[in-house]
């Protein structure tokens, strides 16, 4: 058989298409796996109506452990430092346009922390460090949502002692006409010497 140029062609034309397809794919350590809603959560979502809108979600952590991941009625928040937040936005959970009383979401959290100084483990593996020192604990509470005028993006606070709140905001916590009036996480520790 005879191979031309054109043919040739036509072969590395569409063997570049497939890489092309495959390299698009995400692959499975990509996706972020959602979470099974609660039946709260799936009632909220059988009935979203035009009464209803998909809002960015974004979390705020006023503790001293990282927030692994978080999720509300199911969608997946991010991580986030310790005494920190904000950052980036997730897409979307449902809010009504109006709020109401007795209006709850569900957060299903993972927190943790390393029980080690990495001056004490840095000689390890990633994967002997994460066997050896590092903690994990996931909570879920069903919270109350703060009376909000109009809906915009649902604001998740990480409190102390395992509580939450659940703020629905336009700016952080850090703009001086948030209705929480927390400000921005701030870290008590003192800072290490240089």
């Amino acid at each position: 058989m005879r191979v031309t140029t054109a043919s040739l062609r036509w072969l590395m034309c569409a063997l570049l298409l497939c890489l092309g397809m495959v390299a698009c794919k995400p692959s499975q350590s990509d996706a972020k796996e959602e979470q099974p809603l609660s039946p709260a959560a799936e009632a909220a979502q059988r009935v979203a109506s035009p009464a209803s809108i998909g809002v960015s979600l974004r979390g705020y952590n006023f503790t001293g452990e990282g927030v692994e991941s978080f999720w509300v009625d199911g969608r997946y928040g991010s991580n986030l430092p310790p005494y920190g937040g904000g950052g980036k936005e997730s897409c979307c959970v449902r809010l009504p346009f109006a709020w109401h009383e007795g209006q709850t979401m569900t957060v299903k959290w993972t927190m943790g922390w390393w029980s080690t100084p990495y001056e004490q483990r840095k000689h390890l593996s990633w994967e002997e460090q994460l066997n050896c020192c590092a903690k994990h604990r996931t909570l879920e509470k069903t919270v109350p949502v703060q009376r909000y005028e109009e809906p915009d993006g649902v604001q998740v606070f990480f409190l102390p002692n395992d509580e939450l709140e659940i703020w629905v905001y336009d700016a952080g916590p850090q703009n001086p006409e948030h209705p929480s009036r927390r400000g921005y996480p701030v870290d008590p520790r003192p800072k290490p010497a240089e």
